[in-house]
């Protein structure tokens, strides 16, 4: 289940697994909540630009630090909040903490009527090409979707349609590549981008 928590004075975006008996449960708290849905950066500032807009935003959401994996019955299941699933930092790590799946949740509400949510499909479904994990995408307003690790579509539920759905999807372990070069690859993109302005600006310059 999904819900909003309080720990001390920070109130989180959390997945929380009920055991049915006695046992602990376990939380992962949206890493990347949005800014201007879920909370506002420099309230102080846009509160004064746009009192009626910004009053609107209630909650001041803290981003989650805790590891988006838990433990559902002996299997690893990765886990992602919406707009978490276009972190590439998130979907890593679930790997790397041992998810063989990846359950990725959403409401999409305030989309509805435009293609965010078959935006946000997207995502996922490359998310499983990217790991080699079958993904489930839930959404409680938008479209719902199984993909199996290689992005084949194995179930799905349309937009605004209550429903359910049994499927059998494969557990997958091991790390691709793309998940551990991942963020070696991308430091080397950005230092290769660097070094190739510096070296346009001295040929400029000379």
């Amino acid at each position: 289940m999904n819900a909003a928590t309080r720990r001390g004075e920070n109130t989180y975006n959390t997945s929380l697994l009920w055991p049915a008996t006695d046992g602990e449960v376990q939380l992962f708290d949206k890493a990347n909540p949005v800014p201007f849905g879920e909370y506002v950066p420099d309230r102080w500032l846009y509160q004064r630009i746009a009192p009626d807009l910004i009053g609107l935003i209630g909650r001041e959401y803290t981003p989650g630090t805790n590891s988006p994996h838990i433990n559902l019955n002996g299997v690893g299941v990765g886990l992602a909040i919406c707009f978490d699933v276009i972190f590439d930092d998130v979907i890593w790590q679930g790997a790397q903490d041992g998810a063989q799946l990846y359950l990725l949740q959403s409401n999409n509400g305030d989309f509805r009527g435009t293609d965010e949510n078959l935006q946000q499909a997207a995502f996922a479904r490359m998310r499983a090409i990217e790991t080699g994990r079958s993904v489930v995408n839930v959404s409680t307003t938008g479209t719902s979707q199984a993909f199996a690790p290689d992005g084949t579509l194995l179930d799905d539920l349309p937009a605004d349609t209550a429903g359910a759905r049994a499927t059998t999807i494969p557990l997958r372990t091991g790390l691709t590549p793309a998940v551990t070069l991942g963020t070696w690859t991308a430091g080397l993109l950005a230092a290769t981008s660097l070094l190739g302005l510096l070296l346009l600006g001295f040929a400029v310059r000379r």
